[in-house]
């Protein structure tokens, strides 16, 4: 037998493990607008629960609801003309427009005009290296079909929710974020991580559904005569 006789069959091997390999790595786009499903302003669990919260958080909180009550919304810091800040931010009933880089995707949020910058393929310093600020910082990396989120180095001047769920400069989000339903929708699994307030990570789910293509961000002011605009 010839010495070359296996040498075709060889680069037939090697030019399918090449495609294999790229349609493995090829990453699912999410750009276009979306919007999120369902009324978020009281936040639970994934089971429906509401979050773990230590004894000081849940201080905290049961003073906001009581407020509430009797017509004080200082608990929610939207009230004060603040931006949503994340993750309530992703459960704000409001568009957002997704663009797509090599290295970095853009979240446009139509509330409060707020962009949200996602550095691909980076790793999240620690968090006393980060400035603390609403949006914090955020990194990804793709997992198969999966885009992977870390974000920390938030400031601790908002509330997670409209009931007044509190959240310190500790906290750590993890949003593991793909398109299901043939793309028509787009599923965001996130966990929130801070010892502070909570006796142990939690996750909720959001959804969003593909809005159309020719879609423009409207434009969102918050002033203290229409704190909700």
């Amino acid at each position: 037998m010839s010495r070359y006789s296996f040498a075709p069959r060889i680069a037939a091997l090697a030019l399918v493990s090449l495609l294999s390999q790229g349609i493995a790595q090829a990453a699912p786009s999410l750009a276009g607008f979306w919007l999120v499903e369902g009324n978020h302003d009281t936040l639970t669990d994934d089971k429906g629960k509401l979050p773990p919260m230590t004894a000081e958080a849940r201080k905290r909180y049961n003073a906001a609801v009581a407020a509430r009550k009797v017509g004080k919304y200082t608990g929610d810091t939207l009230t004060k003309c603040l931006p949503h800040g994340l993750p309530r931010l992703l459960g704000a009933p409001y568009p957002i427009e997704v663009l797509e880089e090599k290295k970095q995707i853009t979240f446009l949020h139509e509330v409060h005009h707020m962009p949200r910058l996602v550095y691909l393929g980076e790793k999240l310093p620690p968090i006393d290296d980060l400035d603390g600020n609403f949006m914090g910082l955020s990194v990804g990396n793709w997992n198969g079909d999966t885009l992977v989120i870390d974000s920390a180095g938030f400031n601790d001047l908002t509330t997670l929710d409209k009931a007044g769920i509190p959240h310190s400069t500790e906290m750590v989000l993890q949003e593991r974020m793909k398109l299901i339903d043939g793309g028509q929708r787009l599923e965001n699994v996130i966990t929130v991580t801070d010892p502070q307030t909570f006796t142990k990570p939690w996750s909720y789910r959001l959804t969003f559904k593909r809005m159309p293509n020719d879609y423009w961000l409207k434009e969102f002011a918050c002033t203290d005569k229409n704190p909700d605009a």
